[in-house]
This record gives structure tokens, C-alpha cells and sequence, in this order.
């Protein structure tokens, strides 16, 4: 067996992640064995369907990498995360633990993850590598198009061993660090306190303020942005956020949330997203002045912020601009397994990302067995994806369930529900069968990569493959997608497919377009309101039971309700 490299994050949203010779072979997130979305602790069952997916054993495992130098291991269910939360909520965080934390003294957690990973028989040596190293290499590595093409490499999170945003240029594999912001100036805990303190879940609901934002009042959510800015924006380099008090972002949360008592909620959100918006995008520039770089990737949870996202790609001094699929701390196993793969070997062998299907196939024999027994009809057509495609162009929804299974945040076609984007009522129909989403949160679509100018203006010709930023809406179009684009803004969050991909959701699209000359469908997860994205036929199976779908692809079978 080759040496064999695991790549491991305990935090929040915990993954794990396994390859060999600078080869991904699977990924998979804690939360996708245990139910429990956006879990937070140890990997224990990511570690063993590692193992497991590639036949190995712990004795295998010729090396062990690990996402971040400091920060919790502990098991940390969802309920007592928010208990913590309501502690603290009037005064976040402690000076003294912010100051603990910021000077990166050693908390424990290097001994008891090795501690875990020897009871568990593992004996190969762990790497801690650097929280905001291990975001940008997974940036770096995973989606570099050239090993010799340099790139300006941006992170920006909450907080990770002591800091909340790195520069820095990656050139041949080596890495130039060019500035770094320290965790008292987060704009990612900013968005966290906002967040919570209008009844959602940080780590979880951060996209519903984004989703609300387009509904603003512009004059009043400028209000708003104007209050954000009083209190932090960037030094006189420009390339690092500076807070205007002594205390805290976090500390200073409070004095915030007294500010914004009395707004309007779409407003707050409005003004936040602006705000993260007009931040982000004067750093990014000035990065670019200083390194005269116009290649662009990046990796931190603030970058899933897609319609940031957007404004960073469009600015004229960026010529590529690319975030990590799932960039929150999900990626932090992939990018501390990219760090170690690149020491060991050299860095030109590290594959860059062709797509996120990292996770458990659905085989025959697993969707036989799920399917025996349960009582529904269905058949095995001699096309699948010809069959799926005929109930599309049928005006039906249809769950798709074959396929490996996607890493991340995003389904991409393999744990998904399809759908004809041209009904535009379908969001309310899609909310009341299964989603449950707020009312204001917009779907969004699948296409073909030959044919996406026909939906989205795209002047940079940017690939969208892991749907990871927002597109305006081609002029005329919005009507061929209109149930997969925001209703106030007519944006969308696209996934380009390319016409000769192998897989499953390109065979679907494809099929489809024959019979509607339409090359787009709304795509969303698989999965129950609160619970993570199906991963195999059974849960796909208990998503299919509890809901309103009448049609699911199950790997060969097609099932119905009668």
C-alpha cells in the first residue's frame, strides 16, 4: 500500500480527509456519519470511513496532518454551543481569553489529539500546521490551474491560532506571508455577533443575513454600514483590518448591538453585507498594488460569502479570482493533507481539485438493499439519466441520489433535488414538500458550461464549478431560471458543469437540454431542514420518506410514489 498522508480538522464542522502520492482519495465530514450538522469535536467517524473507503488500518498511515496548532477537540453537541452562546452574549468572550488565544500559548490540544490518535493505533507522526497556512494551501493547492503560475493567496475567517486574515503570495510551492490580522479585528466575528444577535446560529445561518441583504432599503442600510465602519476597517497599509477601539470586535459587540436596536433586520442585514463588501474589497486591492499579482485564490469561512465573492472578481485589477469549495474549517483537513503531501513530495505532484466528489459512492447492491422492503415502486431503466430527464422536462421534481458523494456545503449534482427553474412558484412548492428554508433564501441552478452565457454575464469567462460566487443574470434570462435566482436582485449562485464531464448531473443536463433546449435546472441538497445532506441510499431513502418528493434517482433506480 503507498504512504499513505490523513488530513484531520476537530473544531467546528470536523472532517477528515485521506490520499496518497499527492492524490486525494476521500473526504468526508463528521457530521455527514453522525447526523449532527455542523458538528464539533474529533473526527472519529470521518478517521474510519477513511480507512475503511481505501481498505486500510491505522498502521497504514504513514503520516498525519492536522488543520490548525490550537483551538477545542471536545465534542460540542449543537444545544450546549447555543447554551455557551446565551452565557456570553452580553459580554462575548473575556479580554484575558482573547489575549490567550492571540499570543498562541499551547491550550492542550496538540496532546490530546495525539493522545487520540494513539488509542485509536495510529503510530505515524502529526504535523500541526498553522490554522491560516492550512486554509491558504487548500486554496492554493486545490485550485491552482499551474504549479508555476504564481498566486496572491487570501484567508479570512472568524479566528484560527491567534489570527483572522493572512496575505500572502505562493509562488513555486513557497509561500511569502505579507501581512497578518490579528483575531481582535475580525470582521468574521463581526458577522457571527450580527448573526446571533438576531436569533440565528452562528456557523450555520450566516448566508440567511446575506440572503436578506438584497431587500434593503439602500439609503438606510448605508446607515448601517457607516455604524460597522466606526468600528473597524483597515490599516494604512491597507492590508490588514484595524478596530477604532481598545477593545475587541467581539468585546465591543455589545456597544454594537445598542447602535442597531430599533433597525429594521433587512436594513442590519443590508449594511452588514455592504460593509463585509466594501472591506474586502479594499484590501483585496490593496494586495494586488503590492504584490502586483492579479491571480487571485482564497480560503477562510468569510469567503463563502458569494455575493462578496462577486464584487472581488469583478474588480479591474483581478484577472482570475477562485474560493476553495466549502471554505469554512471544513477545508482545513484538505489544506493541512495538501501542506504534508507537498513536504513529502515535491509540490508539482499535488493534484489541484477536478471536482468535490470526494465522499461514498451509492453502488447497486446498497440501493437494492435500501430499496427492499420499503415498498415503493420503482424500476432500473436502461438509461437513468435519459429516465431522470424525462420527468424534468415533465414539469416533475426529481432527488437525485447516485454517484459519489459531494465534500462540503454544496450539493453538486449527486445528493440533489432537480428541478425546471422556469415555474416560478417553485421555490414555495420546493419550501413546502421539504426545505423549510426561510422564505427569502433563494435556490440556484446547474448548467452547462457551453451554455451558461445564455444565464449568467460572465466578462471574466470565470469557471464556477463548485458554486462559490454570485453572476448577474444575462439580460433576458431570468425568466429561463427565475425559480434558481434571488427575487430581489435577480442574482444567482451558479454551477458550471462541463459538456464533457463524466458524470452523472452532466449526462442529466444534457439529456434534459435535448428535450426543453433549456441548459439549466435548480439544483438544491438533498437533505431534511436541519439535518446535514444525505450521504447513503438509506438516508437518502429517510429523506425521500419524510418529505413530499414523488421521484428519486437511487443509484440505477428510478422510485416513485404512487
Amino acid at each position: 500500500m503507498p504512504d499513505l498522508i490523513l488530513g484531520l480538522h476537530g473544531g467546528a464542522n470536523s472532517s477528515a480527509a485521506i490520499g496518497a502520492a499527492g492524490h486525494l482519495l476521500y473526504c468526508v465530514q463528521e457530521e455527514r456519519l453522525t447526523g449532527e450538522k455542523g458538528y464539533m469535536g474529533f473526527p472519529y467517524q470521518a478517521v474510519a470511513a477513511c480507512l475503511q473507503h481505501i481498505g486500510a488500518k491505522p498502521g497504514h498511515v504513514t503520516a498525519i496532518a492536522y488543520g490548525s496548532r490550537f483551538g477545542p477537540v471536545d465534542h460540542c453537541p449543537r444545544d450546549e454551543f447555543l447554551r455557551r452562546l446565551r452565557q456570553v452574549h452580553r459580554r462575548p468572550g473575556t479580554a484575558h481569553a482573547e489575549a490567550h488565544m492571540a499570543e498562541q500559548r499551547c491550550d492542550g490540544m496538540q496532546q490530546k489529539v495525539s493522545g487520540i490518535l494513539t488509542e485509536l493505533g495510529f503510530t505515524a507522526p502529526v504535523t500541526f500546521h498553522d490554522h491560516h497556512i492550512a486554509h491558504g494551501a487548500a486554496a492554493y493547492y486545490g485550485l491552482r490551474t499551474n504549479p508555476t503560475t504564481p498566486y496572491l493567496v487570501l484567508t479570512c475567517d472568524g479566528f484560527g491560532d491567534g489570527a483572522c486574515a493572512t496575505v500572502a503570495t505562493w509562488v513555486q510551492g513557497q509561500r511569502a506571508e505579507i501581512a497578518r490580522t490579528g483575531l481582535r479585528d475580525s470582521v468574521g466575528l463581526l458577522y457571527f455577533w450580527t448573526t446571533y444577535g438576531h436569533g440565528f446560529t452562528p456557523h450555520e445561518d450566516e448566508h440567511k443575513l446575506m440572503g436578506m441583504a438584497p431587500y434593503a432599503s439602500s439609503h438606510r442600510a448605508a446607515e448601517i454600514t457607516a455604524i460597522f465602519r466606526r468600528y473597524l476597517w483597515l490599516d494604512d497599509t491597507g492590508l490588514r483590518f484595524r478596530r477604532s477601539t481598545t477593545p475587541s470586535v467581539e468585546q465591543v459587540w455589545p456597544r454594537i448591538e445598542t447602535e442597531l436596536r430599533g433597525r429594521r433586520f433587512d436594513d442590519v442585514f443590508g449594511g452588514l453585507q455592504r460593509f463585509t463588501e466594501h472591506l474586502l474589497t479594499e484590501w483585496v486591492s490593496a494586495a494586488v498594488a503590492r504584490t502586483g499579482i492579479r491571480r487571485l485564490v482564497a480560503g477562510g469561512g468569510v469567503f463563502m460569502n458569494v455575493k462578496a465573492n462577486q464584487r472581488i472578481a469583478a474588480l479591474p485589477d483581478v484577472d482570475e479570482f477562485a474560493a476553495f469549495p466549502s471554505c469554512g474549517d471544513e477545508s482545513l483537513a484538505l489544506g493541512a493533507y495538501y501542506l504534508t503531501a507537498a513536504d513529502q513530495h515535491d509540490h508539482t505532484t499535488v493534484a489541484p481539485l477536478t471536482d468535490c466528489y470526494l465522499g461514498d459512492d451509492i453502488t447497486d447492491e446498497e440501493a437494492a438493499l435500501a430499496l427492499s422492503g420499503s415498498g415503493y415502486e420503482y424500476t432500473r431503466p436502461p438509461d437513468i439519466h435519459e429516465a431522470v430527464a424525462d420527468l424534468l422536462a415533465a414539469g416533475q421534481i426529481v432527488a437525485r441520489c447516485a454517484g459519489r458523494m459531494e465534500y462540503g456545503a454544496r450539493a453538486l449534482g449527486n445528493r440533489s433535488i432537480l428541478a425546471d427553474p422556469r415555474d416560478a412558484d417553485l421555490p414555495r412548492v420546493l419550501n413546502q414538500l421539504i426545505k423549510r428554508r426561510d422564505f427569502w433564501l433563494p435556490f440556484a441552478p446547474v448548467m452547462l458550461t457551453s451554455r451558461h452565457a445564455d444565464y449568467v454575464h460572465n466578462p471574466k469567462q470565470l469557471t464556477s464549478p463548485f458554486m462559490m460566487q454570485a453572476f448577474d443574470t444575462a439580460p433576458g434570462a431570468a425568466a429561463d431560471l427565475i425559480a434558481a435566482v434571488h427575487p430581489a436582485d435577480l442574482t444567482c449562485r451558479p454551477q458550471f458543469v462541463p459538456d464533457d464531464a463524466d458524470s452523472g448531473i452532466r449526462r442529466v443536463l444534457t439529456a434534459y437540454a435535448q428535450r426543453t433546449g433549456q441548459a439549466v435546472l435548480l439544483n438544491t441538497s438533498l437533505n431534511l431542514h436541519g439535518k446535514p445532506i444525505a450521504r447513503t441510499a438509506a438516508d437518502a431513502l429517510d429523506v425521500f420518506t419524510q418529505s413530499g418528493l414523488r421521484h428519486m434517482q437511487l443509484g440505477p433506480y428510478l422510485v416513485h410514489k404512487v
